[in-house]
């Protein structure tokens, strides 16, 4: 049925946006992870 069709869109559409956002939060903390290591001057010990 298309009502169906369309409920399985909405919800692949709503999976990925959920592992989108995610990703975007991994970015946004290694970016604030470098951002402080570099205006902190941290030395980082390898």
């Amino acid at each position: 049925m298309p009502i169906d069709r369309l409920r399985l869109s909405l919800a692949a559409v709503r999976s990925r946006w959920r592992s989108l956002e995610r990703d975007w939060r991994s970015v946004a903390v290694g970016a604030a992870i470098v951002t402080a290591t570099v205006a902190l001057d941290l030395q980082i010990p390898w």
